[in-house]
């Protein structure tokens, strides 16, 4: 008995000293406000399906970073929505891969506003641009301004915006939330989502832009019966890929991220 008590007794300690320890590294976690997911490309993606991809980028992140999340998936935007959505348009418009002609009409009249449609139109201009990909860049200053602000407001280190460009999985079923969300006869065709992502220093304004272009045929079939059994949905396939998209995400910030906008 009296050794039963003393296991209990140290396991006990070991749960208060393993809690203790996992407390104390995530409060030295880096401090990151997911600011927007959104989609500024040229196909519409349903609000539904950035407030999914929200969630799982926003538990993916939590477990590296202290996150700081806000909702910007309403109905009437706030002021502060579109002081988030011009500094993520600031972000793509400054970047090395931005591509005019896949932008939507909101995105191409703001980086035109900045920069001028001859700009991304210009061959030899877009073939620079393009050498630097990789390399961190800094927004338009005034912008960069509002974001040291708001980084003191919310009491974060980093921001972080995702661009999805596009779902194409949601084009070709009408929608993952639509009239029948239950379908699972799209096995052996393509799953496709496409995302780029800007991790930005609020006391510096430089950015980081990666991206990641998942694309999922029948190869993927084995692995969805697996997790989700014979009758896999719509919605289990993209959430799949969604998955996988925001691991790789949170990888590529703590590998190169964090360092190239230090």
């Amino acid at each position: 008995m009296k050794n039963f008590l003393l296991l209990i007794f140290a396991i006990t300690i070991l749960m208060i000293n393993s809690a203790e320890a996992a407390f104390e590294r995530n409060s030295n976690a880096p401090k990151i406000l997911l600011a927007e997911v959104a989609g500024y490309g040229q196909f519409e993606l349903k609000p539904e399906f950035m407030a999914n991809f929200y969630d799982v980028i926003r538990e993916k992140l939590q477990e590296n970073f202290n996150v700081e999340s806000r909702m910007t998936l309403i109905d009437e935007p706030s002021e502060e929505d579109e002081i988030f959505s011009t500094i993520h348009m600031d972000a793509i418009a400054h970047s090395h891969l931005y591509r005019r002609e896949f932008a939507n009409v909101k995105m191409t009249r703001y980086g035109d506003s900045i920069k001028g449609k001859e700009y991304y139109q210009n061959p030899a201009k877009t073939a620079a641009r393009l050498k630097l990909e990789g390399k961190p860049y800094r927004l338009t200053p005034e912008i960069s301004d509002i974001v040291f602000e708001l980084g003191e407001k919310y009491g974060v280190e980093y921001m972080l915006f995702c661009n999805v460009r596009d779902a194409d999985v949601w084009r070709k079923t009408g929608g993952i939330f639509g009239a029948s969300p239950s379908t699972y006869d799209l096995r052996g065709k393509r799953v496709q989502i496409e995302m780029e992502y800007f991790l930005i220093n609020v006391k510096t304004g430089k950015v980081f832009e990666g991206q990641n272009t998942q694309k999922r045929t029948s190869l993927t079939t084995n692995v969805l019966i697996g997790k989700y059994g014979n009758n896999y949905t719509v919605g289990d396939m993209v959430n799949y890929v969604l998955q996988d998209q925001a691991g790789k995400l949170v990888k590529n910030i703590l590998k190169r991220g964090l360092k190239a906008v230090e």
